[in-house]
């Protein structure tokens, strides 16, 4: 492109066409380019080079320097400042100044509501004269226009950041966005790629929408007067002009606040090309009978799913069930063999730590799957988390590890939480530190972090002096079915669930755990907690959550129906250890034989069996023999077994393998409470 400079005639007062040609060139140039600010800088130092000058620059209706050119190392903070605080008025076209030693020309630029805008172009040789405004005269509409779209672009940025409701027209600036006013009179219009209007931008300024799209205008007209009825926005579909090009395109319409101290009302219509989802929505309504057949068949692989789940948790925690009772069974006995004890208490540990991986699978795949929630109780926390601690002090004592627990003097006594979860958190950290602990300690804390009257924020601690973690593998740590593993140390039993589960059940008490250790500088896990502090009042007695000592319950009659014979042996005995002779049945059809024949006072049925299932039996139970109170003895535990349970009214529910102190606890509940 050639200087704009050989286009000059100083001896005229207007250009000539060559010099009118160039202007349109960078005109045309900037509103192609996507470098726009780079070509409003060529077009200033062209500017500069034709005038002489060292330095120009545009300055926004907010007295911001839009764009600026320097090729001759002026100062020109110390320009716009002066041009800030004594620039020319508004009823002036240009203005000649020396500022410190510069002598500048000063322009105003105008829209159409007088906002004013300044273009200056700076040098320190001769003056600048009138002959010097006329040169660039031609100049300053072209210099408007580009800074008022890039006022333009950077106003929608704004009003983006501002208000919601203008986020749709800056997020389609690929799309053509045209402002009218109340008249659809086009006032201004905005488009990244100019080559989608029919005509330059400039051309649509103050001309109606009929004016420039004729009868076809109609369509949007319409969609105008029920805007400006109703207030709310409008849209319309509509095939492109021409019918060879099969595109379709969306016109939406809307209110903007008045911006004009008159307030006149203005509107934006944005035109989006919609030809690709016009061709996808087609595609997908041919495609509607198969889109339901594959939801269905979603909907069929998760109920089938959960009822694969169901059947492993009772296949695998049926036998378990059995092994884990006649262990209970055993370990309540007396032996003169030393050795008797010690090969019960092995197969206990196993069958305990079967159960627990089976446990941890299924707690998993309810997490992934968000089916775990949280079932608060009121708890003595204090107690309940010493509780834990006890469990665990001859484990650690067998690896003479110091196994304590601190906790602050002021921890509220009676909190509602769901212990069982919580438990299940401090359980695996706590087992984890010993596993990994050779020498030291494991340290428990569990401190205030913040309390008001009604709830209390906690943090809870598990510290070791183990092994330790390198930083590098923190981030592994959590990963479901990995351990980490350091070559100095052997190799550690377990499947690398707990602590991916414990991150899952922290996430459920919205909350996180945080991890802090190195290698052989030991281990810490924390997180906190939010609680709902319980008041104590001395008549308050929760007979669910009390240790209570085991006592014979000759006075009640009840009724075990199961259709495994182990099961079935298992919890007779147990039941004989409380002073019960429970009646027992194989299938439910036996069931209802003996309901009929004797007096019943608890029923505890299992769910799987053939022929009528544990759910089809309550049923009856509730329906004919309404005195008579079931407890679901099972070993699903999946929460939609629960739910289920609890829409048929059934509350109490017994896992298998269950523990004998579980057992002896819910009858109690059973028999000291009205159902």
């Amino acid at each position: 492109m050639e200087s704009l400079s050989k286009f000059f005639d100083p001896d005229l007062q207007q250009p000539d066409m060559a010099f009118l040609n160039k202007l349109f060139e960078f005109q045309q140039a900037y509103y192609s380019a996507d470098a726009k600010i780079n070509v409003l800088e060529a077009l200033l130092l062209e500017l500069c080079m034709a005038t002489e000058s060292l330095a120009a620059g545009l300055i926004d209706v907010e007295r911001n320097p839009a764009v600026e050119v320097n090729s001759g190392h002026i100062d020109l903070n110390m320009i716009r400042d002066f041009l800030l605080t004594d620039h020319i008025a508004t009823s002036f076209h240009y203005e000649l100044k020396n500022i410190k030693g510069y002598h500048v020309l000063i322009c105003s630029l105008f829209d159409d509501q007088r906002k004013e805008r300044l273009f200056y172009l700076v040098r320190n040789t001769e003056p600048f004269t009138l002959k010097d405004y006329y040169k660039v005269k031609p100049a300053l509409p072209i210099l408007n226009g580009m800074l008022l779209h890039l006022n333009a672009v950077a106003e929608i940025s704004r009003q983006n950041r501002k208000t919601a409701h203008l986020q749709a027209l800056i997020a389609s600036l690929d799309d053509i966005i045209i402002e009218l006013d109340e008249n659809a009179l086009i006032k201004k219009v905005w488009v990244r790629d100019p080559t989608k209007l029919f005509m330059a931008p400039e051309f649509f300024m103050e001309k109606t929408m009929i004016e420039v799209m004729g009868t076809f205008a109609n369509i949007f007209m319409e969609c105008i007067e029920k805007l400006l009825l109703t207030g709310e926005r409008q849209e319309c579909i509509y095939p492109d002009f021409n019918p060879d090009k099969k595109a379709w395109y969306s016109a939406k319409f809307q209110k903007i606040d008045p911006t004009s101290k008159e307030g006149k009302t203005r509107l934006i219509c944005v035109i989006e090309d919609i030809t690709a989802k016009k061709i996808m929505s087609d595609q997908l309504q041919h495609q509607t009978l198969e889109l339901i057949a594959a939801k269905n068949l979603a909907e069929q692989i998760a109920r089938k799913r959960t009822e694969i789940l169901s059947i492993m948790s009772h296949e695998i925690r049926t036998p378990l069930n059995g092994i884990i009772g006649i262990c209970n069974l055993l370990h309540q006995g007396t032996y003169a063999d030393p050795n008797i004890r010690e090969y019960i208490d092995h197969l206990n540990f196993s069958s305990n730590h079967l159960l627990n991986l089976v446990n941890d699978i299924l707690d998993l795949e309810k997490i992934e799957n968000k089916k775990m929630v949280l079932m608060e109780n009121e708890i003595r926390l204090v107690t309940f988390i010493g509780n834990i601690q006890k469990q665990f002090l001859s484990l650690a004592k067998a690896k003479g590890l110091d196994l304590r627990f601190y906790h602050d003097e002021h921890i509220p006594e009676l909190v509602n939480v769901d212990d069982l979860r919580l438990g299940r958190i401090l359980n695996n950290l706590i087992g984890n530190a010993i596993k990994f602990t050779e020498s030291g300690h494991v340290s428990i804390y569990l401190t205030i972090i913040e309390r008001t009257a009604e709830k209390v924020r906690l943090c809870f601690k598990v510290e070791d002096s183990g092994i330790g973690i390198p930083e590098h593998l923190h981030n592994l740590v959590f990963d479901k079915f990995h351990q980490v593993q350091q070559a100095s140390h052997r190799q550690q039993q377990g499947t690398g669930l707990g602590l991916s589960i414990t991150k899952g059940l922290v996430d459920l008490f919205k909350s996180e755990i945080v991890l802090k250790s190195k290698a052989e500088g030991g281990t810490t896990f924390e997180f906190e907690i939010d609680f709902k502090i319980i008041a104590i009042s001395e008549k308050r007695f929760n007979a669910a959550r009390e240790i209570i000592p085991i006592r014979l319950l000759p006075e009640l009659r009840l009724l075990v129906v199961d259709d495994n014979p182990v099961n079935l042996l298992v919890a007779k005995r147990q039941l004989s250890c409380f002073g019960l002779n429970a009646e027992q049945a194989v299938n439910g059809s036996i069931a209802l034989e003996i309901l009929k024949e004797k007096e019943i006072d608890v029923i505890l049925i299992d769910l799987h069996m053939p022929g009528m299932d544990g759910y089809e039996l309550a049923g009856r139970v509730q329906l004919l023999y309404p005195n008579v109170k079931v407890i679901i003895f099972t070993a699903d535990i999946l929460e939609e077994v629960r739910a289920r349970l609890w829409d048929m009214g059934i509350k109490y529910v017994l896992s298998k393998p269950f523990n004998p102190e579980e057992m002896h606890q819910l009858l109690m509940e059973v028999v000291s409470t009205d159902y």
